[in-house]
C-alpha cells in the first residue's frame, strides 16, 4: 500500500500539543508519506509518535500526532473509518489491533444441502484471520 499522500486532508481544529501532519517548506500535506508509527508513553488518549517526510522537498519531520491524522494520510484511499493500516499492522484506539484465531471460510458450496455433484463448481477456500482490538472492535481479513 502507497503512503504517499494524494490530495489535501481536510483542516482539523486545533488540538492543543498536536500540530497539523504538514509540510512547512510545500505548505501542503500533498506530497507526505508517514515513516513510522509508534504508541507515546505514557499513552495519551489517541495519539502516537509520527516521523514523515514530503516526497517533493525533501523534508523531514516528528512530532505527536492523533491517530485521526495519521490515518487521513495512510487511508487516503480508505480502508474503513476508523481504522489506521500501516504496512501489515492494524491499529484501531490507537493501538494495534491483535490477531485472535484464524479461520478458513468456504465458498462455492451448493446452498440446496445436497451433496455435490462432479459437474458442481469446484469449493474454494480462504484462510482469514480474525483481529480484535482490546474495545470490542473485530475485524476479519484474508491471510
Amino acid at each position: 500500500m502507497s503512503t504517499i499522500s494524494e490530495s489535501p486532508i481536510p483542516r482539523e481544529p486545533h488540538q492543543s500539543g498536536v500540530l497539523p501532519l504538514w509540510c512547512s517548506g510545500c505548505s501542503t500535506d500533498t506530497h507526505l508519506h508517514i515513516e513510522s508509527i509508534q504508541a507515546q508513553t505514557p499513552r495519551p488518549s489517541q495519539r502516537l509518535a509520527v516521523f514523515y517526510t514530503c516526497m517533493s522537498c525533501g523534508f523531514s519531520y516528528s512530532h505527536p500526532a492523533t491517530v485521526q491524522q495519521a490515518a487521513a494520510i495512510l487511508n487516503r484511499r480508505g480502508i474503513q473509518d476508523g481504522l489506521l493500516e500501516f504496512g501489515n499492522h492494524y491499529f484501531h484506539c490507537g493501538e494495534p489491533i491483535g490477531e485472535v484465531k484464524t479461520a478458513v471460510r468456504s465458498f462455492g458450496t451448493p446452498q440446496s444441502g445436497q451433496p455435490r455433484s462432479r459437474s458442481s463448481p469446484p469449493e474454494t477456500l480462504l484462510l482469514t484471520k480474525i483481529l480484535r482490538c482490546r474495545c470490542g472492535f473485530e475485524w476479519e481479513i484474508p491471510t
